[in-house]
């Protein structure tokens, strides 16, 4: 019943302007009689949906951080019961949610705090550490397809690349010296992965072993918010790569819980729940996706991926590119014959330039990013 409201306010316009105004006003009242708790950080990841991403790893260096001994680190989650997590929970959408938002002097997230309304604490440092970098046109520049109400009150974010700086100046109307070149804290963990901690993982994920696993992540279509159905016939693929390959197939969070697979015959593993995907990606050998910003994490691990862009021209009527992503990932102009055949021949070698230049221009920072934020929160918290 909430998400049906929640989804009512969403996408009946007249009914979002009355929510926005109406609630973001008794808030702003609300904030007059709140004070700021200067030891109080409110987590937030994925709009609540998880304990994960960027968030969840400035979390747990924080408790091992002398400097933040003291410090009250509360996360929010839609489910607080549903979450397995070691931190003070609240809920989302819920009044005690909004006091400890307008109490916090510190947000981190990688989405957005206020629920599509406009408020922020008196004191509040809002910390973006983002989730990704974004090739289809969002924010600001996404205005005639976005909320045209909500505005971005980020005060640093976080980028992997000067490319993703300049994207972010347009994208959250940012100035360069509020966008902060450390990678994503969550990329440090792709880096230098241990053959065992792979090994576990595969064990985790009932692999089989000896296998080539392909994690294939396509990114949610907007005309099908809510109701995604994959395109792929995994039957084609299965008989096309053989039993030498499995493939992990994960969507997008926001339609994880909409995507119908037949997963019996032993070849495919629908993933979409599964809660880190950083998991997957140390367990996987190939990337394949779309449009998604998940190239931009991998390319860390320095394995191969592949573009499958299947829907590109119909794809861009309703959505918009920073760039032509089909140009810069291998793969993405192939048909899908194509491509399954090229992946079946392992001759990943003759691609390493292409993705080399691709880290190059998009993935310059990574390695070190969780101390590099810790370090700008410790500068500004003090302040």
């Amino acid at each position: 019943m909430i998400m049906d409201v929640v989804a009512l306010v969403k996408r009946n316009k007249w009914i979002y302007y009355i929510y926005f105004y109406v609630v973001s006003f008794l808030i702003k009242c609300i904030r007059c009689f709140v004070s700021t708790d200067d030891k109080l950080i409110l987590f937030v990841s994925f709009g609540g949906r998880y304990f994960n991403d960027n968030p969840k790893v400035l979390y747990k260096a924080m408790l091992k951080d002398e400097r933040f001994k003291g410090y009250n680190l509360v996360w929010a989650f839609l489910n607080p019961e549903k979450i397995d997590c070691d931190a003070p929970k609240i809920k989302i959408n819920s009044f005690k949610y909004i006091l400890t938002a307008l109490k916090a002097r510190c947000w981190i997230t990688n989405v957005s705090v206020e629920r599509g309304l406009n408020f922020k604490g008196k004191k509040t440092f809002y910390f973006f550490t983002t989730h990704t970098t974004l090739p289809k046109l969002s924010g600001y520049d996404n205005r005639e397809q976005g909320n045209k109400l909500f505005t971005y009150k980020f005060d640093c974010s976080c980028a992997q690349s000067e490319k993703e700086q300049i994207m972010q100046e347009s994208m959250f109307g940012l100035r360069r010296d509020q966008i902060l070149l450390s990678g994503y804290p969550k990329n440090d963990l792709l880096c230098n992965i241990p053959e065992q901690k792979r090994i576990c993982l595969r064990e985790k994920l009932n692999l089989p072993v000896g296998v080539t696993v392909i994690l294939y992540a396509p990114t949610y279509r907007d005309i099908t918010f809510g109701a995604m159905k994959c395109p792929v016939d995994f039957k084609k693929w299965e008989s096309v790569l053989g039993k030498d390959f499995v493939v992990l197939f994960r969507v997008h969070p926001v339609v994880s819980n909409a995507t119908d697979i037949d997963s019996s015959s032993g070849f495919i593993y629908n993933v979409s729940s599964y809660p880190d995907n950083s998991e997957l990606m140390i367990a996987s050998d190939i990337l394949i996706s779309d449009y998604s910003g998940i190239f931009f994490e991998f390319a860390v691990t320095e394995k191969p991926m592949f573009c499958y862009a299947y829907d590109y021209e119909e794809y861009i009527k309703s959505r918009d590119l920073y760039f032509d992503i089909r140009k810069l990932i291998p793969g993405g102009m192939l048909s899908e014959d194509d491509l399954l055949e090229e992946i079946k021949k392992r001759d990943y070698s003759r691609y390493e330039n292409q993705l080399k230049s691709f880290r190059n221009d998009y993935v310059s920072e990574y390695g070190r990013a969780t101390g590099i934020c810790l370090d700008k929160l410790v500068e500004e918290l003090k302040k």
